[in-house]
């Protein structure tokens, strides 16, 4: 009993050096965001807005390995060349995970990131098939630069960007307004079914850059300015684009 007693004590002790060797961080920014869509089912036109933009996340800085969520919501009013209005809902949870290589440079990291985004467009003057919305899962590789520098390197940039390639898609077409007859033929089951799509290599794209600069305070937190931007092309029964840029001022605090 006591040998286990001893083992499970050595457990403890090794997770507690492990978590204390992990540097915590809660982030939060918010600034201004130009962003535009476009969806081919209802208008070719695109529509325009900017609006402020939030983002609130977390940060898991180890040894070899360093893990990020961002989770990111903006609510924008858009009008498109003839003045016609649209209100734009964006919410995404993006996550990074970067591993230090040894083959690379010591400030370059790689790895892979997911994101889980939601579109919602409120047309002014729509009749039918509003509210529109897309929503995908996607997955691929990402990279990132960091370097400090400046006096005991109080300055720190980081870049870094992501390009997803594979996941799943699900659009408005028949899923929030169905036609009557479509749904006579069918259950509304398969209605939804039909609306799902394998996210493909080089026809659906969701690609962004992440730019920081931070400067770190005497308690070790820090304060920073940042600029995202984002664009997707999705390819489902229609056609949808959205991009966007977001300034942001961001404070970051030590867990």
């Amino acid at each position: 009993m006591k040998r286990y007693l001893i083992l499970l004590s050595l457990i403890l002790m090794q997770s507690w050096v492990l978590a204390q060797g992990k540097q915590r961080t809660l982030f939060l920014n918010t600034g201004p965001q130009n962003a535009w869509e476009r969806d081919f089912a209802y208008s070719p036109l695109v529509y325009k807005g900017c609006a402020m933009g939030f983002t609130l996340g977390y940060s898991s800085i180890g040894e070899k390995k360093t893990d990020e969520v961002y989770l990111h919501y903006s609510s924008l009013p858009m009008q498109n060349a003839f003045e016609a209005e649209m209100t734009g809902t964006l919410a995404s949870v993006i996550t990074y995970t970067f591993y230090k290589a040894a083959w690379l440079p010591e400030k370059i990291t790689i790895g892979w990131s997911n994101n889980n985004a939601l579109s919602l467009r409120n047309y002014q003057d729509a009749q039918n098939f509003n509210p529109r919305f897309d929503f995908h899962t996607s997955f691929g590789p990402a990279a990132r630069y960091q370097t400090s520098f400046g006096k005991d390197n109080q300055w720190r940039f980081s870049s870094q960007a992501h390009w997803q390639v594979i996941g799943f898609l699900l659009s408005a077409s028949y899923v929030t307004s169905p036609p009557d007859p479509f749904l006579h033929e069918q259950s509304t089951f398969n209605a939804f079914w039909q609306s799902i799509r394998f996210f493909q290599p080089f026809q659906q794209h969701d690609l962004g850059m992440l730019n920081q600069l931070f400067y770190r305070l005497s308690n070790g937190n820090e304060i920073g300015i940042g600029y995202r931007f984002h664009y997707t092309s999705l390819e489902n029964a229609h056609r949808a684009q959205h991009s966007g840029g977001h300034y942001f001022f961001q404070l970051n605090f030590q867990l």
